[in-house]
């Protein structure tokens, strides 16, 4: 698999990340991600290291002086550089320590115990795999979440139908406190496209249902819970379409918005 490193500047891989590139180059790279488990995981380490400089740093920004200290000369360039050094090796150490064990269990095939009771499935641990990456890698985005958003459903859900080979339309989870961004047609390495529908709430916290008919003949599953890395995933096949939710909330909530798709998009 090609390095993202020789495709990549490390200067415009930070500017996508802060969203900065133009709406094509920041395209083409979601599309390279999408089939490159290292860039995806570079991607992760940059976001999740910034995170941590930011929970880290910001707080200490709207602190008060305490009173004592205003009577005293201000700290040393020195001491204040010291401590600045510190919360960064921090913040390294745990981006590493997350990024050495995901690129472990990419390595072997596995991104949870879960795997090992679907073997019978070839299809369905990459179907998972896709999923859980193409939530990965749009959920933090601010600039281009999705190609079309809520603002177009109607086409959404025609464009989609048509690509996708079946009546397609955007589940509702307004019930659960969540709207509709939009949506994206996505490749995948079944030879079939894929489709991401992408949820938020009042807090900006987003949830993505990612679907696609299966590679292979495939049994139908009963729901089925993968949690990884923060991010929880439910997932069910049905026909032979794969069905798979998304987000960084509790196993409940997750279970409740996975039940209302299920009613909603069951054929």
């Amino acid at each position: 698999m090609t390095k993202p490193q020789t495709l990549i500047a490390d200067d415009e891989l930070m500017a996508f990340i802060d969203g900065a590139l133009d709406a094509d180059r920041q395209r083409q790279i979601e599309q390279l991600a999408l089939h490159d488990d290292e860039l995806v995981a570079t991607i992760a380490a940059l976001r999740a290291q910034g995170k941590a400089l930011r929970d880290s740093l910001d707080p200490v920004l709207v602190e008060p002086i305490p009173q004592r200290l205003l009577q005293l000369a201000p700290p040393s360039r020195f001491s204040l550089a010291r401590v600045a050094a510190a919360m960064a090796w921090v913040a390294v150490g745990i981006t590493a320590g997350s990024l050495t064990s995901w690129q472990y269990l990419s390595r072997n095939g596995q991104t949870g115990a879960e795997f090992a009771s679907v073997s019978p499935a070839p299809d369905l641990p990459r179907f998972v795999r896709q999923a859980t990456v193409a939530h990965a890698v749009f959920a933090p985005e601010v600039r281009h979440p999705v190609e079309l958003d809520s603002t177009k459903l109607q086409a959404l859900n025609a464009w989609l139908s048509g690509r996708l080979g079946r009546h397609m339309r955007a589940p509702d989870l307004s019930s659960l406190g969540f709207s509709l961004v939009g949506g994206r047609l996505l490749p995948a390495d079944s030879g079939k496209p894929a489709a991401q529908f992408m949820y938020e709430d009042r807090q900006g916290q987003r949830l993505t249902v990612y679907l696609r008919g299966m590679a292979q003949p495939t049994p139908e599953t009963a729901f089925r819970y993968l949690g990884e890395g923060g991010v929880s995933t439910f997932y069910w096949v049905e026909h032979n379409w794969g069905y798979a939710l998304s987000g960084e909330l509790s196993r409940p909530q997750l279970l409740q918005a996975a039940r209302s798709i299920y009613e909603q998009l069951s054929i």
